[in-house]
């Protein structure tokens, strides 16, 4: 080279210095038929090149690749200089442009783009392909919050006869009201209700807010960089929300919110590509990716171009898809996170940076990835005057699964009084429940992040609810799912019916299920005779006019039988534990957890599982104009928010009743420990009348808010943890009788360790695993030659 030729250092290039370029010469890279987009970013370098091993060899490497250079096949090096990325359907070799080739020589992308005033600017050429359509998928139907409502939480709303779906951002205010943001194309038009889908199913969250943006001229959001005709897309809607109570200003699986990244024309810079960001989305759950590019330029309509702040790549795993618009991106700014890769998402240091508004598919089918497109949050807040809330429900993530149900499974290992037994469950305490410290704290924060992976494990206290409750996998639920009917939103199954046993209400006789279970176990208490109870009501029902309350006693997937259920686990266990199989022990073990639960729940066993229908309520229904049913809404407000928001006084309170419990009677049975269920469901329902806990209900207010909540804990907050304790010792009672029962004392000491989680997955993902069945068949799986059910006794 001589002295007198240019030496260009590209190095030295800056963000404006790109845009620049980029603004004029734009037009000229699109009029090349093969480009679809610009961007600007840093020259990416084929991760097979030989890094350079003396100065100049990175822009000139000795033995340069000559294959497509794809996003997905190349890297951000060190090195890696900055320049305009040009995005086109398919890579050209040079010699197609030499003449007889197949393109012309005008429309070969150039390398350098030369300034009037003597910059040059390189450009980097990537094959991208055509993009692809994305089918909208409904939310991923994985482990869901219970309460609060919060980041990452789906967002619904029918319009024009679909169902639109984005995803929960992120807190806003204007000063006066709290909005949360989300994606303007699920949002609707002004004044329209909003809901989300929670653990307990869809309810209203609030309605559309006038404040919206779906595109501002580019230099209107960005005053001081080049950018004529074109767009900023935006894609952006607020949903002022009903009840700030019900809320947090976290994102469900992440640490708390940490403060803005204030991203503005004085500080963006280039030094943001290839940095870590995090995410939450409703149909795709946790989501890791990197920045790619910064101001994607692409598609044309009627002149004008549109320009996505942000490119974010897709990470390891999960990909986001259409209904993850909304969520908000979170940069990861922990300090030598690259170092520690696998530092857990609760433990790093994010600030949320940009909410997404669509993704694009690029890629032929076999390598084809989704890359999210992204708008400054800070952007955002200025252009609707609003600011993020970072100090709503701050301590609260998000409870997954019941708290009652895990608090009762890990406390119950520490009352089994089998030595073997003990030492076996504490070493697997991780696979049958979480740890009372993690319960008791304000979030999941420790293990959302495994829960949330769509086909992740799940603590086996909590499977019959998060798996199969659920629809299976080739129907869009989940995998392991054994629901038959309904859509992803809300679905049913054999093992609805399962979970819970109206018996407190009296029969023809005037005797209830209840009653008539403990006077007489062994005449009453098998399926023919329910079978032929719920006959009965129903038609007693259908005579005095109740038609619908009848289907409750007809339907199949209506009739409850959770004391055969847990008869069907203790018969299933002691089989495990005779046949040598301990994995399949623990799993049933773990699995039957949340049965006991269920069974320690007084709403569980009764009539009033979510009101009384022979009294009003002095609330109005807005819809109807006529009084709510008496305590209307109780089963979501008592047994998931307020047990939720004390849990760990709760779990205080029940180690400390527990310290001088005696022990109870042991089960040889199935049948007997059917009966002990029955005493369970008895006991709890003295502590803590049904009746009693809608009137607190009542009395409080009749909603969700906090001031319900800390209303109803007043009263109702010893008993709960009475009936959280009766749980364990019941739930150690099916634990320790099974063992024994199957001849536990003789398996050997070198197979009762720590078990691999994957192991105990395939075995609860098998829909024959202790299959669930209705009222009708549970017989066929039960055994009946045992010791009588009126053989145990308290």
């Amino acid at each position: 080279m001589s002295v007198l030729d240019l030496d260009y250092n590209f190095a030295g290039l800056s963000l404006q210095d790109l845009l620049e370029a980029r603004e004029l010469y734009h037009w000229h890279l699109l009029s090349k038929p093969n480009v679809v987009g610009t961007a600007i970013g840093y020259y990416l370098i084929r991760k097979d090149e030989a890094w350079p091993s003396k100065p100049g060899e990175g822009r000139n490497p000795r033995a340069k690749k000559s294959y497509a250079r794809t996003l997905f096949n190349s890297e951000v090096r060190d090195y890696s200089w900055p320049c305009i990325l040009a995005f086109v359907r398919q890579w050209e070799p040079r010699k197609a442009f030499a003449e007889g080739g197949s393109r012309k020589a005008s429309e070969i992308v150039p390398k350098t783009l030369y300034m009037p005033d003597g910059r040059a600017v390189p450009v980097c050429v990537v094959e991208v392909g055509d993009e692809q359509p994305i089918a909208v998928l409904p939310p991923v139907d994985g482990p869901r919050p219970s309460f609060p409502l919060g980041g990452g939480c789906p967002i619904t709303l029918d319009a024009q006869g679909e169902r639109r779906s984005a995803t929960a951002g992120c807190l806003v205010t204007d000063g006066h009201t709290t909005y949360v943001l989300t994606a303007r194309h699920a949002c609707g038009e002004p004044g329209q209700i909003v809901s989300s889908v929670l653990r307990e199913g869809e309810e209203r969250i609030g309605v559309t807010a006038g404040k919206q943006l779906k595109r501002l001229e580019f230099s209107t959001v960005y005053t001081r960089f080049p950018g004529g005709r074109a767009y900023s897309a935006l894609d952006v809607g607020l949903v002022r929300v009903d009840r700030v109570a019900d809320w947090t200003c976290n994102t469900y699986g992440l640490p708390a919110l940490g403060p803005l990244a204030d991203v503005h024309e004085g500080n963006l810079s280039l030094r943001l590509i290839d940095q870590p960001v995090v995410g939450y989305g409703a149909a795709s759950g946790l989501l890791r990716g990197s920045i790619k590019a910064l101001f994607y330029r692409h598609r044309s309509v009627g002149g004008f171009d549109y320009v996505a702040d942000f490119m974010i790549a897709p990470g390891d795993g999960v990909q986001t898809r259409p209904g993850d618009s909304g969520m908000v991106w979170h940069l990861d700014v922990t300090p030598n996170i690259r170092d520690n890769p696998d530092l857990p998402v609760s433990q790093r240091v994010l600030r949320p940076l940009a909410m997404e508004w669509g993704g694009q598919l690029i890629g032929d089918s076999p390598r084809a990835q989704r890359f999210a497109v992204a708008t400054s949050l800070s952007s955002i807040c200025r252009l609707l005057d609003v600011e993020l809330v970072t100090d709503v429900g701050r301590g609260v993530s998000g409870y997954w699964g019941r708290t009652g149900h895990y608090s009762i499974a890990a406390l119950a290992i520490e009352h089994v009084h089998n030595a073997k037994l003990k030492k076996f469950l504490r070493a697997n305490a991780a696979i049958l429940s979480f740890d009372l410290g993690t319960i008791a704290q304000t979030g999941f924060d420790k293990s959302v992040g495994q829960l949330s992976a769509a086909d992740g494990f799940v603590p086996l206290a909590d499977v019959p609810d998060e798996i199969w409750k659920k629809l299976s996998k080739s129907k869009g639920g989940r995998t392991g799912g054994r629901d038959t009917t309904g859509g992803a939103q809300r679905s049913n199954g054999p093992e609805h019916p399962n979970h819970y046993a109206d018996i407190d209400a009296p029969g023809p006789t005037g005797k209830s299920l209840l009653e008539l279970c403990r006077e007489d176990p062994d005449t009453y208490l098998n399926p023919d005779a329910w079978l032929q109870f719920y006959a009965d009501m129903a038609i007693r029902l259908k005579e005095a006019g109740h038609a619908d309350q009848a289907k409750q006693y007809t339907s199949k997937l209506k009739q409850g039988l959770l004391p055969f259920r847990l008869w069907q686990f203790f018969d299933a266990m002691v089989g495990f534990v005779q046949d040598g199989d301990i994995e399949g022990f623990l799993t049933a073990a773990g699995t039957a957890a949340h049965y006991v639960g269920d069974a320690s729940q007084p709403l569980h066993g009764s009539v009033m599982a979510d009101g009384n229908r022979e009294m009003e309520s002095p609330r109005i229904d807005p819809e109807t104009n006529e009084p709510f049913i008496y305590g209307k809404g109780i089963h979501s407000a008592y047994e998931t928010k307020m047990v939720s928001r004390y849990a760990e006084d709760l779990i205080q309170q029940a180690g400390a009743m527990l310290s001088d419990a005696a022990p109870l009677q042991a089960c040889k049975s199935g049948a007997q420990y059917a009966r002990a269920v029955i005493e369970l469901m008895h006991i709890v329902a003295k502590k803590l009348p049904p009746q009693k806990i809608l009137d607190e209900f009542e009395e409080a207010g009749g909603e969700s808010k906090v001031a319900t909540l800390d209303g109803m804990y007043e009263k109702l907050g010893r008993p709960t943890a009475a009936v959280l304790a009766e749980g364990v010792r019941f739930l150690a009672l099916l634990w320790e009788s099974a063992w024994t029962a199957g001849g536990g004392a003789q398996q050997a000491a070198s197979s009762l360790v720590a078990l691999e989680k994957a192991d105990i997955r395939k075995r609860y993902l098998k829909i024959n695993f202790v299959p669930s069945v209705t009222l009708d068949e549970i017989g066929n799986h039960l055994t009946a030659d045992g010791a009588s059910a009126s053989g145990w006794s308290i």
